[in-house]
């Protein structure tokens, strides 16, 4: 029977809704577990969360989707701990980013543990310290993820690996979908009744830790060992620096260096005075005042690639060696692709030269432009992006003549 399920149909949706209407619904969820992990074995949790809003609608409950979940969860859990192979090389790159996987895997397991406990305690639980740990952890572990989204998948991409960076980054903006809905939950909690907090939040944990495990096991088993063959002794010592200087993604034990020798790289031949119509300036002189300008400054070449920017201690979104040479659509999430497409394919046109954009983030008015650069010809060579931190100057009224207090 489970397998004429399995053909039904291609759509996650419809399937999930016959495998759900199959079940006998009086069986415990260990009981049902067995057929769920069956039946989902080729449907994608990524494909299902897409699916979730409509299957909600339509009739299935949240205890539904978080059967489904914690099916899917204990399955990918158990296949990885019978199959993990850990790099024994504390330091690499790879082996760092196999821990915090680990980290971050415990983590949300203890919060699906207290949202289990917040349920069969009708909401009366004494210790609720992992609610109040998961926004400042789940923001710690951000630096995990762009470890791999700036460091890991240029390197990739230098050699030709295009296709897994870009679908494993469009499954880190889910993740962080999700998070997000999780942290907004946990806020609304005291202005929630018990009942409706308590099977929303475990749903959203079971779906995470479903998320995470699919997505986690991906990159164990498909990406890691495909950086593994593909880079070289100099990139994986490369990358450790970089990670370094991003820090670590969760508490995550630092170790030294990668221990790979390999030849020194060598470096390009420093220019000492570089002459320019307002003056000249030693590369030296151009470095320090590129670096403490209170704006961040990066250039896109005409052939949309990315050359160079500027390293404030205060840089407001960060930047590693690595995107050096990476075409400038890769570096964003493939949701805002089009965006930066059409800014390049309207500066090329010749239809603007420059867009501007503001947002909020973390209390900060960050204001954002992009600036069409062209030759004494009037040819286009390139774009200059422009971020600032304006939050301050919009605050500014009146005047101040002299010098004073901060």
């Amino acid at each position: 029977m489970y397998q004429d399920l399995m053909r039904l149909d291609d759509d996650p949706k419809v399937r999930v809704k016959a495998i759900l209407g199959s079940l006998d619904k009086r069986k415990s969820p260990d009981e049902m577990e067995g057929p769920l992990r069956e039946l989902l074995e080729n449907i994608d949790p990524f494909e299902l969360d897409r699916a979730e809003e409509e299957l909600i609608d339509d009739g299935v409950t949240l205890d539904d989707i978080k059967h489904i979940c914690d099916a899917h969860s204990r399955a990918i859990t158990e296949v990885t701990e019978a199959q993990e192979n850990f790099l024994e090389l504390p330091g690499h790159p790879i082996y760092t980013l196999m821990e915090e996987h680990l980290n971050i895997l415990r983590f949300v397991e203890g919060l699906r543990a207290s949202a289990r406990a917040i349920r069969e305690d009708d909401g009366d639980m004494g210790d609720n310290t992992t609610l109040s740990e998961f926004g400042p952890f789940m923001k710690e572990s951000q630096k995990h993820f762009q470890r791999e989204e700036d460091v890991l998948f240029p390197l990739l991409e230098r050699h030709r690996m295009m296709r897994a960076p870009a679908a494993l980054w469009s499954e880190h903006d889910v993740l962080r979908s999700k998070e997000k809905e999780i942290s907004q939950l946990i806020a609304k909690r005291g202005s929630m009744r018990s009942e409706d907090f308590a099977p929303a939040f475990e749903c959203r944990v079971a779906q995470l830790l479903s998320l995470l495990n699919a997505h986690f096991y991906k990159e164990n088993h498909e990406l890691f060992p495909m950086a593994i063959k593909s880079l070289d002794a100099h990139e994986w010592n490369d990358a450790k620096k970089q990670f370094d200087e991003i820090g670590c993604g969760g508490p995550v034990p630092r170790h030294g260096t990668v221990g790979f020798t390999s030849a020194e790289v060598p470096t390009s031949q420093i220019v000492e005075e570089i002459s320019m119509p307002t003056g000249n300036l030693t590369s030296e002189e151009l470095e320090m005042i590129m670096d403490r300008l209170p704006m961040d400054l990066t250039y896109v070449d005409k052939d949309d690639k990315v050359r160079f920017f500027t390293t404030s201690p205060d840089r407001i979104f960060g930047r590693t060696p690595a995107v050096i040479g990476r075409k400038v659509q890769d570096c964003h999430p493939q949701k805002s692709v089009h965006v930066v497409q059409q800014i390049l394919d309207d500066f090329k046109a010749g239809k603007r030269d420059q867009a501007e954009f503001w947002i909020d983030m973390g209390g900060k008015t960050v204001y954002i432009r992009y600036l069409a650069l062209k030759d004494k010809q009037g040819k286009y060579q390139g774009v200059l992006e422009v971020t600032q931190d304006i939050t301050r100057p919009r605050e500014l009224q009146g005047e101040r003549r002299l010098l004073g207090e901060k």
